[in-house]
Order: structure tokens, then sequence, then C-alpha cells
């Protein structure tokens, strides 16, 4: 048995963790949307949200390293991307207003269907082809390390699959802590939270709007 592969093998899947993980700290419509539902007491549903962006991460990052980067960057995909983008985050902007409305009337109760909340996860994180980009810089990183000669077909695909876990990963550590500590938190503040979310989820759309127009004028504008 060649240890020495095996070692090199686990050092992908740390990598891979790792830089899943890390990339994932940065507030993003999937990290909302899990600390909506986790500070409204449903942490499967936040954990449904996490499994269904890491499958959609998942995908791009297949994609992505095994041929088809170029196409998902193609304007026109984008286009439909970027306006699936504003859909998707509007309806979430309305059921917040709505969970707004739920959090003031105690006789109500917010539901969350798991399956509801995956595709929830997979259709937002769908929406942002920037992941095409971080698949690359991270492979690239990756690459630098040179632990292959060659990275084989089988070693991209574990590489990509424990990227996917590490973002699945910080995205579930943070239901999970949420809702061990929701109790120390006050409805006061669970209330303002809820709308301070709501009002990120607007300057993303805003943000979408924004990228949709300068795609549809040829007219680049920085990244967020």
């Amino acid at each position: 048995m060649d240890y020495f592969f095996i070692l090199k093998l686990a050092a992908t899947i740390i990598f891979g963790v790792l830089l899943g993980f890390v990339s994932s700290i940065p507030v993003g419509a999937v990290q909302l949307e899990v600390i909506k539902k986790t500070i409204n007491g449903h942490k499967k549903p936040a954990i449904a949200t996490a499994c269904g962006s890491a499958t959609s991460d998942f995908i791009y990052g297949m994609l992505a390293l095994f041929g088809l980067g170029d196409f998902l960057l193609h304007k026109d995909f984008q286009i439909v991307i970027y306006s699936l983008g504003i859909v998707v985050l509007s309806y979430l902007v309305l059921k917040s207003y709505r969970e707004r409305d739920y959090m003031l009337h105690k006789e109500k109760r917010i539901r969350y269907g798991k399956r509801l909340s995956f595709l929830t996860g997979f259709t937002i994180a769908i929406t942002n082809p920037g992941m095409i980009i971080w698949w690359l810089v991270g492979f690239r990183l990756f690459a630098d390390l040179n632990l292959f000669p060659v990275i084989s077909a089988p070693v991209r695909a574990l590489f990509i699959f424990s990227g996917a876990f590490g973002l699945c990963f910080y995205l579930t550590l943070v239901a999970v802590i949420l809702h061990r500590f929701k109790k120390s938190f006050s409805e006061k503040f669970l209330y303002r939270t809820n709308i301070f979310l709501m009002f990120i989820l607007i300057l993303l759309i805003l943000y979408f709007v924004a990228k949709l127009v300068s795609l549809c004028a040829n007219v680049k504008i920085p990244v967020i």
C-alpha cells in the first residue's frame, strides 16, 4: 500500500475542506437564509438550506474543473442567472416580511419545510456564477502545492467534494451554534435581526440588478 499517496489524498481533503470553510465566512444570501431560519427556531431546515447550497456549489465545481467553466461565464448565461437571482431574492424578502408579521402575532407560527429549504439553498447558490471563479482560483492554489505530478479526474472530484463539504460544514456549524444559544437572545433582538437580514437581502437584490444592467449595457461595475 502506498502510504505516501494516501497522505497526499488526505492533504487534498484537508485543503479542500479548509478552503471551503474559510470561503463561506463572508456573508451572502445563503448565510442570511441559514441565520434567519435558525433564529426563528428551525435548525433542521437551516441545515437543509446549507446542504442545498453545497449541492449547487458542488455542481459548479464539477462543471468548472471538468471543462465547462467558460460556458458558465458567458454573458447570456449570466444574464439568465442574475435575473433568476433577483426573482429568488425578491421572494425571500417577501417571505421575510411575512415572517416579521408572524413574530408580531405570536399565535401564528412560522413553518419551514426541509425539502423546500434544500431547494431554496440550491436555488440561491445557483444564482451565483462567481462560484466558477472561486473554484478555478481554489484549484490553482491546490495545484501550486505540487502534491501530484498530474492531477487526475478522481483527485479533482475529491477536491471538489471536499470544498463543497467545507462550505456546508461552516453553514451547518453556524446553524448549530445559533440554535444552541437562541434562548439567550431576547424576542426584541430576534425581531430586529429579522428586519436587518431583510434589509441586507434588499441590498443584494440591488447589487444583482446593477450586475444585470451592467451586463446588458456592457458596462463593468466593481465586484463586492
